[in-house]
């Protein structure tokens, strides 16, 4: 069964699906669901909309945990500590342009938003910004699926599995990248620890 398929056959579910695959962290399910909005299986206003409210509220869950519980929760956990410092230093550096992008950043949605609510920002001022971010993320990965199918359209009717080829060789090499830089940073820390 293909991802057309599977689509088709979820229907309406689609949406609170999305919804709850946006609020912990999905952008590639949006990027198919965009897809999915060109051939015309699933609406691409609904689609927005769930992941908008979705991301939006998964954010502003976090941010709570942050406010609640955050400094003593990534204090047991120094790869998280390590990571909250650095976003707060960001969002010292950056202010409301970090909160605007911060979703954007691969690794980084999660702990930002718990890092967030550690600091000094006042909640509402984190609301607002938090929902406009979280609506252009929506249609950033919702338009970027639109399009993507849009050319899988165009190159014919291998197009959606050249593509997703595509993505995937991406992916994969991010992945590796990634991977790599993981095992430097470890084999670095473990020479200046011994």
């Amino acid at each position: 069964m293909d991802w057309i398929t599977w689509l088709q056959d979820w229907g309406n579910a689609f949406y609170p699906l999305a919804f709850a695959w946006a609020f912990f962290e999905g952008e590639t399910f949006v990027i198919f669901g965009g897809m999915g909005a060109h051939l015309g299986i699933v609406n691409l206003y609904w689609l927005v909309g769930a992941v908008w409210i979705g991301s939006f509220l998964g954010d502003q869950c976090y941010f709570w945990l942050g406010r609640k519980w955050g400094t003593k929760a990534l204090a047991r956990f120094p790869a998280c500590e390590a990571r909250a410092a650095r976003v707060l230093q960001w969002l010292e550096d950056y202010g409301v342009g970090f909160i605007l992008v911060f979703r954007f950043l691969y690794g980084v949605r999660n702990i930002a938003s718990v890092a967030v609510g550690t600091s000094r920002m006042p909640w509402r001022k984190f609301l607002f910004w938090n929902f406009l971010a979280a609506g252009i993320w929506a249609w950033s990965f919702a338009g970027a699926g639109y399009l993507f199918g849009e050319a899988a359209a165009a190159i014919g009717e291998n197009g959606p599995k050249i593509l997703l080829l595509i993505a995937l060789g991406i992916g994969a090499l991010f992945f590796t990248l990634k991977s790599v830089m993981w095992v430097r940073r470890r084999v670095a820390a473990s020479e200046t620890q011994a």
